[in-house]
C-alpha cells in the first residue's frame, strides 16, 4: 500500500479523476450543446466546492439545447 501512495502515476490519475468529476456539469453541457454554456461553467467553477453549486450546474447542463439556426433563405427566389 505504501508503494501505491508513493506512485506518481496513482496521484496523476487521482488528480485527473477529481478534475473530471469537478467539471462534469460543464463537460455534459458541452456534449449536449446547451444554450448557456458560459453560465454552466461559471456556476460549476464558483459553486462546485459547496456541492449545491455542483448540483445547480448539473441541472443547468441538462437544460434547453441550443436551437439551430434556420437555413438561409434563397434570395432572390428562384423562378419556377
Amino acid at each position: 500500500m505504501q508503494a501505491l501512495a508513493n506512485s506518481l502515476a496513482f496521484w496523476l490519475f487521482a488528480f485527473l479523476a477529481i478534475i473530471v468529476v469537478y467539471l462534469l456539469p460543464t463537460l455534459i453541457g458541452m456534449i449536449r450543446r446547451v444554450d448557456r454554456l458560459a453560465l454552466v461553467f461559471l456556476v460549476n467553477l464558483i459553486g462546485a466546492p459547496t456541492g449545491v453549486g455542483w448540483i445547480a450546474a448539473m441541472i443547468l447542463a441538462f437544460g434547453p439545447k441550443r436551437v439551430p439556426d434556420p437555413p438561409p433563405a434563397a434570395w432572390p427566389p428562384y423562378p419556377r
